[in-house]
């Protein structure tokens, strides 16, 4: 009996113990802890990423079960500098926590990521897989949007176009519709669909008239124009867009294009007039959509005037009939890239750097910033054609073992 009686209280105790460890566990937020969780995430609104990431790292550790820690382990995730760590993370959170808002953002996120290192398929699987778990969501539209960007930069421009689709059914009074228009008009124009991609251009300058983006819009349906063999459009695209957006960059490839009409057609000159003007088909300034539910990808470059457009002029008796009968040349655009590789360490970037000058090559470097991870894309050239970029890519692919791809923006 005295045997029995030591051993039940021997249970209780440990018993006790057990419960008082666990209740330890799963106790509610301190003030202290919370304290700090709030601290990192005005570390990381700040930018101060390695402050946010030295209390993160800690607070996840030594408290897993704290209702704050889905918030944190996805802000940890975002704060990683390494790509391969911050993928990894990104794919815990929303497969962890997938009925959760955090496990959504998450599967975003990772979409994004590929994206930005230029991992299109992967992106591709990541947005889809957002879409199949989350397509009643406000993020919804933004994610079309990415899908069908995904699939135009891995050259699958049909798939991208009913992406794109889908963003304008879904998201007509967002600010993402007039990015889908662009998108779906180059893709058009990859396509050599002149006529469906001016469409969409002009849609834009049509209904999107405060669209943050017109600058490239008027590039794009200038280069459309030209390779329509419409001489006077293009003049007068060019020239809004040097006229409108004169510290844009896309102003000197504008007037080099001017100059080259200038050469060859002659006429195109005369269509520069004062006053009130017009976009290059339609005669009066629509007025724009109301841009509703907006979620832009950058600040929007509010525009408060009325919009500069250039009026058309009817060709001369006989004018017509020459140029569709003169081949006269087109400067192509160059939208073609080789692209040597993605780094994440500035020490491969030099390393990468240094095989493209002993190939005889010049490189540039894009950096790209996403929360604390920086990208590197080491680049070769501008291109008018794939096929010319892809000589140059297969001949560095051969001298600095590096996976040389052609990209085409």
């Amino acid at each position: 009996m005295k045997h029995f009686v030591l051993l039940m209280l021997a249970l209780f105790l440990s018993a006790s113990v057990w419960a008082d460890e666990l209740s330890s566990v799963v106790t509610p937020v301190s003030g202290e802890t919370k304290a700090l969780f709030e601290k990192a995430k005005t570390y990381f609104n700040d930018k101060n990423y390695k402050d946010c990431k030295d209390i993160l790292t800690p607070l996840v550790a030594q408290h897993p079960l704290d209702d704050f820690i889905p918030q944190a382990k996805l802000l940890l995730a975002k704060v990683q500098e390494d790509f391969e760590v911050s993928v990894a993370q990104l794919r815990e959170v929303a497969e962890q926590y997938d009925d959760k808002p955090e496990g959504m953002q998450a599967q975003k996120e990772l979409g994004d990521r590929f994206y930005l290192a230029d991992k299109y398929e992967d992106a591709v699987d990541s947005y889809k897989e957002y879409l199949q778990k989350y397509e009643k969501s406000d993020m919804s539209v933004e994610v079309h949007y990415w899908l069908a960007s995904s699939y135009s930069a891995a050259g699958q421009g049909k798939e991208a176009v009913e992406e794109y689709k889908k963003v304008l059914d879904k998201g007509r009074l967002t600010s993402w519709a007039p990015k889908a228009l662009l998108g779906m008009g180059n893709d058009y124009f990859k396509m050599e669909k002149y006529s469906d991609a001016e469409s969409q251009y002009l849609r834009i300058l049509d209904k999107y008239a405060l669209y943050d983006e017109l600058n490239l819009v008027y590039l794009k349906l200038g280069e459309t124009f030209e390779l329509e063999k419409k001489w006077k459009q293009a003049y007068a695209a060019y020239q809004t867009l040097v006229s409108r957006f004169p510290k844009s960059i896309e102003v000197t490839e504008a007037q080099t294009r001017m100059a080259e009409l200038e050469k060859v057609h002659a006429e195109v000159k005369p269509l520069i007039t004062a006053g009130p003007q017009v976009s290059p088909t339609v005669t009066s300034t629509p007025a724009p959509t109301p841009l509703t539910t907006i979620t832009p990808i950058v600040t929007p470059e509010v525009v408060t005037s009325t919009p500069t457009v250039v009026a058309e002029v009817e060709p001369t008796p006989g004018e017509a009939e020459q140029e569709e009968t003169v081949d006269q040349p087109v400067l192509k655009p160059t939208p073609f890239h080789v692209q040597v590789g993605v780094y994440t360490l500035k020490a491969n970037v030099l390393k990468a750097e240094k095989a493209i000058r002993k190939a005889g090559y010049k490189s540039y470097v894009l950096t790209l910033q996403r929360d604390a991870s920086t990208v590197y894309k080491v680049r070769v050239g501008h291109f008018a054609s794939r096929k010319a970029a892809q000589k140059v890519a297969s001949i560095l692919a051969k001298k600095t073992k590096e996976k040389a791809i052609v990209i085409e923006e």
